[in-house]
């Protein structure tokens, strides 16, 4: 028995594993875990960096990260089972090898969106509009190579380990890899550092809910899809619960996609059930929540970034470990060639794939349907298009797995020439070619013909479609356009330039073209002209149609103006005749002119009795006190001079305005 002394240790599972009231157990200790972890300074400085450096990674990688995965992030998996207060868990060497891979299939599954309960997903999503669900990058192997020196395990061997350790959660010489442990405990389901390091770290899980066997007659009813490692794994790759804030305005999990829930839920639900806690449905199917396995079943987009983003940023130990220590010992040195013959056009059904396992060891095994059947010929002709699943198998046990996908030949479709429809008569025409050694067939809609010329079309969107004996097909958009010899001057466009009403114009002509003429504006009553007024602003249309019913369009906006106010535009000031300045009642305090459009050359002088000036502006939102600088005189007369001209650009063109008159100053 090895036991292993830390420099830091925490003994978490004596501190906070006691059984809870109730039959359910406790879903996850890892907040728990935290926040005890989280009382030693270095290790709350380490976490704290950790978040730095995922934050720092989706600055410059998020968009990136959003699309497919063109690498795979493999993680290497160490599971070691410990006893329990000196006592075996009694797993046999064959069962804990059975259960280990059974996980490793399990959350890979869960990982990469192949689980077969995904489909609970897809059926249920209106559920949950705008949030979607999202294949992962990671993927994890149960190492087989290099393990640490001194663990007994043979080179080819899995890395599994049976009461080896205490109940420890960090064992220091198994640094490169994620450690999974698994113990004798009914309550929690298991735990997890939040932001794991790969340095000896991993999750904790109880026997009862780890991988999908039950070799060792102890897996539960209720959690045995293999979802609390996936759940704990979630908290190492940094995720957190969608509920930890436990209220309904800070968001739990910092993760955008996952709608606000204030407490956790349990239990199962019939596909798309909508449970409310908050505002929006809780997004229940997430791995990150407490319900049974079988309706955990998914991750979110902004899910699956946050836990790639942390382990490019915080876990390159384990990503440069993965190329050593996971390759299966059997097939070292091995490679599989895949030569593939596509099925012809002309034929059919005359696709072949040939096999090579390079370097194996005879007699070697072939499959072409998922493994299903062996047989000895490397090669599989007379194949249609589609997915074919190979598998190969040498004497030395190396299996190698890949997908074929054959497809078939498509005809080229050359449109040789299209002639457009003229003013909307049925005239137009196209005509096609295939570039291929048979026979085909045509059809634009209208059904199957042995030409490839097609007339007395008027205009619009056509699929040509062709196809030959032997079932080969292939489409193509023909587009035809409708000409017109009409010819639609646009004499004038006037924006809207007064702010009393709308006052917007278009004048437009058909300069050819036989009457009589109907216009349109925005589909509306036809007119015989094309001149419009009292338009506000906006988008329009202005159609044509002549007696041949050839048709024109124009588009055009309405814009607003009040550079130069229009002649028309009743614009007029209002200028006060009296003000209260002092007043009790804050009204009259001030006095300014109000112009009931834009002005410029403004200038506004005040006049005392004397002819001496009192106030003089040239900014119009300036006001007037009702004084002479600092003094404030009583009751008095005042008289005003106020210059100006329409518009919000100066234009000499227009005439200088003027307004005077007198106003009454009451103290």
């Amino acid at each position: 028995m090895k036991v292993i002394v830390s420099f830091f240790f925490i003994s978490f599972s004596l501190l906070c594993f006691a059984q809870e009231q109730g039959d359910r157990p406790d879903r996850c200790h890892t907040n728990q875990y935290h926040e005890q972890m989280m009382q030693d300074p270095d290790f709350a400085e380490a976490h704290e960096q950790k978040m730095e450096n995922i934050r720092q990674w989706l600055k410059v990688n998020k968009d990136e990260s959003k699309m497919d995965c063109d690498e795979i992030l493999y993680i290497p998996v160490a599971v070691h089972f410990q006893n329990s207060g000196g006592t075996s868990i009694g797993v046999t060497a064959a069962c804990a090898e059975e259960m280990a891979l059974s996980q490793i299939a399990a959350i890979n599954a869960d990982y990469a969106a192949t689980n077969t309960d995904i489909t609970k997903w897809e059926d249920s999503q209106g559920t949950w509009p705008g949030i979607n669900n999202k294949e992962s990058c990671i993927q994890f192997c149960l190492a087989t190579l290099n393990h640490p020196v001194g663990s007994g395990i043979a080179e080819g061997d899995y890395a599994i380990t049976i009461d080896e350790y205490d109940e420890i959660e960090n064992i220091p010489e198994w640094s490169g890899y994620m450690n999974w442990y698994v113990r004798d405990m009914a309550n929690p389901l298991g735990f997890s550092p939040l932001g794991g390091t790969g340095n000896g770290d991993g999750v904790v899980c109880g026997l009862p809910y780890f991988g999908t066997s039950n070799c060792n007659g102890t897996l539960s009813g209720q959690f045995n899809l293999g979802r609390t490692i996936t759940h704990e794994v979630g908290h190492y790759l940094s995720l957190s619960h969608p509920f930890d804030s436990g209220d309904c305005v800070t968001d739990g999990d910092g993760v955008a996609d996952t709608p606000l829930t204030d407490q956790a839920t349990f239990g199962c639900f019939p596909d798309g059930e909508v449970i409310v806690n908050c505002t929006d449905p809780v997004l229940w199917p997430t791995y990150m929540e407490y319900c049974d396995d079988a309706c955990l079943y998914m991750w979110t987009e902004d899910q699956v970034i946050q836990m790639e983003a942390h382990v490019n940023a915080n876990l390159q130990n384990l990503l440069g470990n993965a190329t050593t220590v996971c390759e299966d010992a059997a097939c070292l040195g091995k490679d599989l060639n895949i030569t593939v013959s596509q099925e012809t056009c002309l034929n059919g059904t005359d696709g072949s794939i040939a096999l090579q396992l390079v370097g194996g060891a005879d007699p070697i095994e072939y499959s072409f349907n998922g493994g299903q059947s062996f047989q000895a010929n490397s090669t599989l002709p007379n194949l249609a298009a589609g997915r074919y699943d190979v598998t190969v198998i040498d004497a030395s046990g190396c299996e190698l797995i890949d997908s074929v996908f054959l497809s078939r030949e498509v005809p080229p479709i050359d449109i040789t020439s299209i002639t457009n429809s003229f003013c909307g008569n049925p005239d137009g025409s196209v005509f096609a070619e295939v570039d291929y050694p048979d026979v085909f067939e045509y059809n634009l809609g209208s059904g199957w013909q042995d030409t490839a010329f097609f007339d007395g079309l008027i205009s619009g969107p056509y699929i040509l479609s062709v196809r030959n004996d032997a079932g080969c097909t292939n489409n193509i958009d023909v587009v035809i356009n409708d000409d017109t010899d009409l010819n639609l001057a646009i004499e004038r466009i006037r924006p809207v330039n007064c702010p009393l009403f709308d006052n917007g114009l278009i004048d437009a002509n058909l300069r050819n073209g036989v009457p009589p003429f109907e216009f349109r504006l925005n589909g509306e009553d036809p007119k015989p002209n094309g001149f419009y007024e009292n338009l506000s602003t906006g988008l329009y249309t202005l159609s044509v149609e002549d007696q041949r019913g050839c048709k024109e369009n124009y588009d055009f906006a309405i814009n607003i103006s009040f550079a130069n106010i229009a002649d028309d535009c009743p614009c007029e000031v209002f200028i006060p005749n009296a003000m209260t300045p002092g007043g009790n009642d804050a009204l009259n305090n001030t006095f300014k002119p109000i112009p009931s459009c834009p002005i410029t050359d403004y200038t506004f002088q005040v006049f005392n009795r004397w002819g001496d000036i009192v106030f003089e502006s040239r900014n119009i939102e300036e006001v007037w006190n009702g004084g002479d600088g600092d003094y404030f005189g009583q009751n008095q007369l005042y008289f005003y001079k106020m210059t100006y001209r329409w518009g919000e650009e100066r234009n000499e063109s227009l005439e200088l305005q003027q307004k005077t008159g007198f106003i009454t100053v009451l103290r």
